[in-house]
């Protein structure tokens, strides 16, 4: 079942609920502003669980990619934004020589000492003309990663786009209800 797939069923029933639930369920009609906020915010939340999975699909047919022997050209630590290792490396496929860069996945939050010093570590694993395996793309040769394991980032948005689906589908569904104190 494709992403779209499950959107079109998803807001289909978000449809169907508020419909049939406002007839056969007694409950006060929530404002509409908040009811667009709300629609706004779960298709925000499918179209991130959508990309995001399609991303993971992506890093996970990585692994199947042929691997090149490939030489570190460059390893420094790029500080124009967070602080972040990249590595430049060159390779050759089918006679051709390829060059890539990868900022090997490292996470680009935290305060800017942990950024710097996980910098650093990564970079002396990768001195300059050291041997390492290249994964590049059979269809597009000049696409190359060294490291083929999905990145920190592709779960996070995982993770956040399922948590506004499903918090906005829950006040979506959630009836308004007035709380009152009363006071002897």
């Amino acid at each position: 079942m494709s992403g779209w797939t499950l959107l079109i069923i998803a807001l289909l029933g978000v449809v169907t609920l508020r419909v049939v639930g406002g007839k056969y369920l007694p409950r006060p009609q929530k404002p509409i502003w908040i009811i667009l906020t709300l629609i706004l915010i779960l298709l925000g939340g499918v179209f991130l669980t959508i990309r995001s999975s399609e991303n993971l699909s992506d890093a996970l047919r990585r692994k199947d990619w042929p691997v090149a022997t490939g030489r570190v050209i460059k390893a420094e630590a790029d500080t124009s934004g967070a602080i972040r290792p990249i590595v430049t490396y060159a390779y050759v496929v089918g006679g051709r020589a390829h060059v890539d860069s990868s900022d090997l996945q490292a996470p680009g939050f935290g305060n800017k000492t942990k950024q710097y010093e996980l910098a650093e570590e990564l970079i002396r694993l990768y001195p300059v003309g050291k041997e390492i395996d290249v994964h590049y793309d059979p269809v597009n040769e000049t696409h190359s990663v060294l490291i083929v394991s999905p990145s920190w980032r592709i779960f996070g948005q995982l993770g956040l786009g399922m948590v506004l689906f499903a918090g906005a589908l829950f006040f979506l569904l959630l009836p308004r209800q007035k709380i009152g104190i009363k006071l002897n």
